[in-house]
């Protein structure tokens, strides 16, 4: 389908308020935008609806109020230093085939049993433990709940606890999504790549590690 100049305009702010911040070189594949110097000219007709930065000598987008309000988003991104991890997070998506649910910082939010109820004096109130859990990204596709992890310059010690609070959650999950998510983590290193792996299996959690260079 041809779009006209203004959908283009809009079909780009909507992807780029999707995904918050994003380069060129990832408008450019997702949107099929031919040569880099094309997708440059393109993205250039977004000036008055966008911010612009840069990160390792590429610039960023992300959406300013005029880009806001021309397609109705209420998503304010500023300036901060997870610049690195949402570009990552786009390489994700970009790995996935741009997933058109695709959820960025998805909260799951499960009532776990107490174990001891004894604990807690309540009257006439139900008792239950909420357990939540934001992942960095979230999809679903034929049918299936995808679960993103984005690991840049986590500690491996909050990766292992986010681990174990999976392993704690997914049961509830399936109760909700009729299913056990898949959890994807994507990393830097082998070594890190190796290590939740190890602690994937040992959880008995279902999923893939990649390293981005793989991707």
């Amino acid at each position: 389908m041809i779009l006209s100049p203004q959908q283009r305009v809009e079909s780009l702010l909507m992807t780029i308020d999707q995904l918050g911040m994003t380069t060129i070189k990832h408008l450019r594949s997702i949107h099929d935008l031919k040569s880099y110097r094309n997708a440059c000219r393109i993205v250039g007709k977004l000036k008055p609806y966008i911010h612009e930065t840069f990160y390792n000598k590429e610039k960023v987008v992300y959406l300013n109020r005029d880009g806001r309000e021309l397609i109705g988003s209420s998503h304010e991104v500023k300036k901060s230093g997870q610049i690195e991890h949402t570009l990552l997070r786009n390489e994700a998506f970009v790995y996935f085939n741009c997933p058109l649910d695709w959820k960025p910082e998805r909260e799951f939010v499960v009532n776990l049993p107490v174990e001891n109820k004894l604990d807690f004096i309540v009257s006439g109130v139900n008792v239950v433990n909420k357990k939540k859990v934001v992942c960095d990204a979230s999809f679903s596709r034929n049918g299936y709940l995808h679960i993103v992890e984005i690991d840049n310059k986590r500690a491996m010690a909050d990766n292992k606890t986010k681990l174990d609070t999976y392993k704690e959650i997914f049961p509830h999950l399936k109760q909700i999504y009729n299913q056990i998510p898949t959890l994807y983590f994507f990393t830097t290193t082998q070594q890190r790549k190796k290590k939740i792996e190890a602690w994937m299996l040992e959880r008995n959690i279902r999923g893939e590690v990649k390293i981005y260079s793989e991707l």
